[in-house]
């Protein structure tokens, strides 16, 4: 190590930075905790490398994303401005101005922007085609993969190649292959990252190779004992607890026993497996059965509660090798052989078929002259790798001379494809290296872009010893307060370790307060707020109550915490620290952000927030193509591809650009009933004999048809972006949207509508039907985009996801959403990678049709989950570290009990780090923070039940944290009494003090208010009805609980036009019970399927209802309630035998529409007004005799046995304006007289005769 230059005593620079800053001579690692100042840092040496002579472009600085680089130039160039006006440094001033020349095209990018530089630079060595484009968007990427991998498989499936049917057979369904074709092309992306993919695919097989034995290979040495033998030994230690707490106590003896038997066996296991002898290991397994657990009836509360604590230990052990049991050891040795033999056939061919798509995948890419970020990667290695006839490799050994220095900013996020990249420009030397890495492992939560943390771990622990570089660990915490570093640390210190985590977190990695200059805050203590989701407390809503509060999710509870709290700090005036003016103010809501894992909730947080008047940003909010200006125009566009689609053809024409009413949608329904929407249009068009109502509206489909003709033109023979802009002139889109609400945000959606289309043109794709498909593409992907940016507001509340805060700060930290569940879906498809251990895959059997876990795929997968969760630990450790002073937690679980249940279980623990098995049992992060806090004393105070285990570092941490449980109840009164508390903001302008000059006309604006509007009876009704909702119409109007015929003056609903109030929905109800209405929609569709040739019997009727219930037509629950015997006695009545009689003509479920006069329908609605109501409905059935018409319905309204005269009339009279309905229909459909109406009362089997 070289000698460093003494630190002033007056520096800012600790020891640890200023080592980092000078040190030289050696490859140096600076793992840089969050908040320690690496970014200053590695400015700082940048500048002490020009002052010793170095030039800028002598330096190679890669970072991570290309805003990180601009920062560092404009970091850089502000450092050297003040070089040049630094008096002590005017010897040098000259040299200084230089590297202003020489920093525009100095090489401080990511390392992306440094692979184009080297390939421009030395194409030739590899002999490709200079002129490419670098193949930026993803979606682009996606259609040219699915393009080359549609090709290959035609090509596969002409060629009947039995082993591609095989592949086919093995991972897809029995509907369609996309399985395999996720598998090759996630596959073939993750093989992008290896420095030799070819290589690395072909190796896949070797750990399926079963001509050794299996315990001396690597992955039994590597995975299969270290995962067997720590399950083992940690049930030893769990046993062994649970002896130690049953030992001295005679009412225990029984459990005790129980226990040291199940201790001998485990040894028995471990001592097994120590002597390689995995066929003893699984037959012990197979041939133990766990007995019953033995607890005391008659002893002590106290002896109970250590019963239940051994038991506690011995369920987690019982839990372990059940675990054992079915999986790993679920099958004989001889089977687990068998079926890797197999399985390495077909990882074989997996190989192969993905060395065939990355063929036909190039050759695309060749054809359109792209190349992608692989591409740029592979090409730069390949340039660097390649050797003149004399051995040299050119490309290399010029930047190895060119770079005085490499370095790499967020070293924790390269890959191994990357390393072998850099490894080709730094010193060959060890004892000379140039690579100067800054990083924080803790901090790498890009694995979903396949970053490598372990190439960081490694360089951790192997310069540690100073073997081949120096390691400089920065701990000091410079952002947060104490409150903040002192919670992390508490939760991280028992949360993160080699074994469940990749990294200890030891002394060395554990966050040390670097500034401590902020002011004594009460208010800065850390929060945990907990919303119940199903509280069993919630307060009915008084009769005459204002409804102003609904949940209808833990989500939204979380939200509306967020709300009242941040409401809470500023009613209260909470004071945050400036560190450059030295001084407290009051807090802003730009000084707060909420962190989600998700953008997910973006849209309701939104709302939420409007809803509660606080200002909010979302950082990216990916709904573009939500926002319904931008839908409308990709409906359009869609229709201008292809007329023939009738969503978006009905979407354009209900739209302001047509501005079709509904009804007159269904009128031109109407004209051709059947087909495609766009014909039903087209003929209406060509329609004659209409009334002029009509005609009016065939005036404006023409129009809009003969335009539709036009784009449709254009779209072929023009540039897509014109079109778009030919369709705002044309329809004046963009100044509709402009008089709307958020106008400006409307209009900038859709300008940038017309620039992406630009952009797009630009891409190796064209076209509108490419464009449409290539938008399809993202939604079906999730991809969106964020609206068009209009003005960032100055002071709001921010949101964005974890991922987009890294490297931010922020002075108060929400985190919510911390009980969304890990997503470990990798983890259960039929296949799951690994970049050290290849390829796991499940095996199907094709002659058993049973589907097998090959051994490589479960070891892979237990490697795979424990990487994940070191990946969800570190997104954990991101979010907590953003806070500047102060930090937020914010979840939801079922109930407070459940929270506690789950966060206690590892609260008798006398191991500071959390047992593994607890850690790894965790679903989100809100279970891993709450196991961390229940052994602290600040749980005392929400932890009543539970003593937890005395481990002294965490009884006198000083970490101190508040949680707070609420349910639905005092959430709504907490809300409410700051909703009352928030004063009301009111706007003063010029209208407030206006003279008698300027008094509005009063009068004229009363008689606007008061003015009775010409169709005011058309607006209390819908124009397109039900016969079921228009029915209650024609009821007895003596009922107390309806009205009389009046028009309703509700929203259209279920009885729309009678009922007072809407019903309660069946959701709120504590136990779904069958209702009446589920029972007669069964009964009816029994009817509707009856086979009438015979006569039916309870039998068949049985048997048809189960096959109802098989296929999902008819739940089993109401199937059991099911009165079949009236079917029965109705078939046996007169009318019954009639229709059995009569089965080969008579019609069931017969649907229909007609229009009507509304007058007829509605007593009350002016007969001088001939509007006009489409109603439609279902008939129940029908059938023609020699003298007319018969017309039946089924009623299946619950009557007694003995039922008067007066109650069947009245029945009857519920029905008869809807039988009536029905008759007109029927009559004017069959152009025939009904001669009967027969309506059927199951319950009684009473038929009555309505005509």
């Amino acid at each position: 190590m070289q000698t460093l230059p003494i630190r002033p005593a007056n520096s800012r620079f600790t020891d640890k930075q200023w080592q980092s800053i000078y040190d030289s001579g050696s490859n140096l690692l600076i793992s840089a905790s969050a908040g320690s100042g690496k970014t200053t840092v590695l400015v700082k040496r940048v500048i002490e490398k020009i002052k010793s002579g170095v030039n800028v472009d002598e330096l190679l600085i890669v970072t991570f994303t290309e805003a990180a680089a601009r920062e560092m130039k404009e970091r850089i160039e502000v450092a050297i401005q003040e070089a040049i006006n630094d008096e002590e440094l005017a010897a040098q001033k000259h040299h200084f101005v230089e590297q202003l020349s020489l920093l525009p095209m100095a090489n401080i990018s990511t390392l992306h922007a440094f692979c184009l530089r080297v390939i421009r630079k030395y194409y030739y060595l590899i002999e490709i085609d200079p002129v490419f484009r670098p193949l930026t968007d993803e979606t682009e990427t996606i259609l040219l993969k699915e393009d080359a991998w549609n090709d290959l498989r035609e090509s596969l499936y002409e060629e009947e190649a039995d082993w591609f049917y095989e592949l086919v057979e093995n991972f897809s369904s029995d509907r369609n292959d996309d399985g395999l074709t996720t598998l090759i092309i996630a596959l073939y992306h993750f093989s992008r990252s290896h420095p030799n993919p070819d290589e690395w695919l072909a190796s896949l097989a070797t750990h399926y190779d079963t001509t050794q034995p299996f315990t001396s290979s690597e992955m039994y040495r590597e995975l299969f004992y270290p995962i067997v033998s720590q399950m083992f030994e940690e049930s030893l230690i769990a046993l062994k607890d649970a002896m130690i707490l049953l030992e001295g106590e005679e009412s225990l003896a029984k459990p005790l026993d129980l226990v040291r038997q199940e201790y001998a066996l485990v040894e028995s296991l471990m001592n097994s497996l120590r002597g390689n002898d995995i066929n003893t290991v699984y037959q012990l397994l197979a041939s133990f059965t766990f007995a019953r657990w033995s607890s005391p009836r008659k002893a002590e509360e106290a002896v109970k509660e250590v019963n239940q604590e051994a038991k506690v230990l011995r369920d987690t052990v019982k839990e372990r090798l059940e675990e054992l049991k079915t999986g790993i050891f679920a099958h004989e040795p001889e089977q687990i052989s068998y079926v890797m033999q197999e399985a390495q056939v077909y990882v074989r061919k997996v190989a192969s078929l993905t060395n065939a798509f990355a063929d036909a995948y190039r050759q695309k890419k060749a054809e359109k002259k792209l190349v992608d970020f692989n591409d740029l990667e592979h090409m730069t290695l390949a340039i660097l790798q390649k050797e003149d006839e004399n051995g040299v490799a050119e490309a290399s050994r010029f930047y190895r001379q060119k770079f005085k220095e490499v370095m790499v900013d967020e070293y924790q996020d390269v890959n191994r494809l990357q390393e072998a990249i850099l490894t080709r420009v730094t010193s060959e030397e060890v004892e000379n290296g140039n690579l100067f890495m800054v990083g924080d492992v803790k901090q790498s939560i890009y694995g979903f872009r396949l970053a490598d943390p372990t190439l960081f771990i490694e360089k951790y622990e192997a310069f540690a010893n100073e073997k081949s570089g120096r390691r400089i660990i920065l701990a000091e915490n410079f952002r947060s307060r104490a409150e903040v570093i002192d919670f992390t640390n508490l939760i991280f210190k028992q949360l993160m370790n080699r074994e469940v985590g990749q990294l200890e977190y030891d002394s060395a990695a554990e966050l040390q307060n670097g500034f401590k200059d902020f002011p004594e805050n009460p208010a800065c203590q850390t929060e945990v707020l907990i919303f119940e989701n199903k509280s069993e407390t919630k307060t009915e809503v008084e009769e005459g109550e204002e409804v102003d509060f609904t949940i209808d999710s833990g989500i939204e509870g979380e939200i509306l915490l967020i709300a009242n709290k941040i409401k809470q700090m500023k009613q209260e005036g909470m004071l945050i620290y400036d560190k450059k003016k030295k001084s407290s103010r009051p807090i802003e809501y730009s000084d707060i952000v909420i962190l989600s894992p998700t953008k997910k909730n973006n849209l309701l947080l939104v709302d939420r927030f409007a809803e509660e008047g606080i200002p909010i940003y979302v950082n990216d909010a990916q709904n573009y193509f939500q926002a319904t200006e931008v839908r409308i125009m990709m409906s359009l566009l869609t229709i201008i591809d292809n007329p023939y689609q009738d969503i978006p053809l009905v979407s354009v024409l209900r739209s302001p650009i047509v501005g079709l009413k509904e009804n007159e949608l269904s009128t031109i329904r109407l004209k051709r009933p059947f087909g495609y929407y766009y014909d039903a249009l087209q003929a209406y068009i060509r329609a004659e004999d209409l009334t002029e109502e009509e005609h009016v509206l065939q005036e404006k489909l023409n129009t809009f048809h003969q335009r539709l003709v036009e784009w449709r033109v254009q779209a072929r023979r023009g540039m897509l972006s014109d079109l778009i802009w030919q369709i705002y002139q044309e329809t004046h889109l963009l100044d509709y949207v402009g008089g709307l609400p958020s106008a400006k945000q409307r209009q900038a959606n859709l300008h940038a509508l017309y620039e992406r289309a630009e952009a797009y043109e630009k891409m190796s794709y064209r076209g509108l039907f490419q464009f449409v498909r290539f938008i399809e593409k993202m939604q079906e992907k999730d991809k969106d985009l964020a609206e068009a940016t209009t003005e960032v507001p100055t002071d709001a509340v921010k949101v964005m996801t974890i991922h987009g805060s890294k490297g931010l700060e922020f002075p108060v930290v929400f985190v919510m959403d911390l009980n969304k569940r890990f997503n470990k879906m990798d983890l259960r498809t039929h296949y799951i990678f690994d970049e050290t251990w290849g390829m796991g895959i499940k095996w199907t059997d094709s002659f058993t049709r049973i589907r097998y876990e090959s051994l490589p795929y479960q070891l892979i997968s237990a490697v795979r989950e424990r990487k994940l969760l070191a990946e969800e630990m570190r997104k954990l450790y991101v979010a907590l570290t953003r806070a500047e002073e102060k930090l937020i937690l914010v979840g939801s679980y079922d109930s407070k009990d459940q929270a506690l249940k789950k966060w206690g279980q590892t609260v008798t623990s006398s191991r500071l780090v959390l047992p593994d098995t607890a850690r790894l049992s965790a679903n989100s992060l809100m279970d891993w923070i709450g196991m961390g806090l229940m052994r602290h004393p600040d749980a005392d105070s929400f932890n009543e039940d539970n003593e937890p285990a005395k481990v002294t570092w965490i009884m006198e941490h000083p970490a101190r944290f508040k949680v707070s449980f609420y349910d639905y109840d005092a959430l709504r009164t907490l809300l409410s009494d700051t909703r009352q508390a928030t004063p009301t903001h009111t706007t003063i302008s010029d209208s407030d003090s206006m003279n008698e000059e300027n008094q509005p006309d009063w009068q004229a604006i009363l008689d606007k208010l008061e003015a009775s509007y010409d169709y005011d009876a058309a607006t209390k009704t819908a124009s397109y009805q039900s016969v079921s909702e228009i029915k209650r119409v024609f009821e007895d109007p003596d009922d107390k609980d309806l009205l009389t015929l009046d028009l309703a003056e509700q929203p259209v609903h279920r009885y729309r036009y009678t009922n007072k109030e809407l019903a309660r929905p069946r959701f709120f109800e504590r136990e779904q019970t069958v209702s009446a209405a589920e029972i007669g929609t069964a009964m009816h569709l029994l009817l509707q399927r009856l086979p009438l040739a015979n006569q039916p019997t309870l039998s068949s009727l049985e048997d048809l209802t189960s096959e109802l219930v098989l296929t999902g037509a008819i739940d089993a629950q109401v199937a059991k309630k099911m009165p079949l015997s009236q079917i029965i006695s109705f078939f046996e009545s007169e009318f019954g035998r009639e229709l059995l009689i009569n089965h080969q003509v008579v019609k069931r479920e017969q649907p229909f529409s007609m229009m009507m006069p509304a007058y007829e329908i509605f007593a009350d609605y002016p007969q001088t007004d001939d509007s006009q109501l489409l109603i439609h409905g279902i008939i129940d059935g029908y059938f023609k005799t020699e003298t007319g018409v018969v017309l039946y319905d089924f009623k299946t309204d619950y009557l007694p046995e003995n039922a008067s005269a007066e109650v069947i009339e009245r029945v009857v009279k519920k029905y008869r304006g809807q039988m009536y309905l029905y008759q007109k229909a029927l009559e004017h459909a069959l152009k025939e007289p009904v001669k009967a109406v027969k309506l059927v009362l199951l319950s009684i089997n009473h038929v009555v005769d309505l005509r």
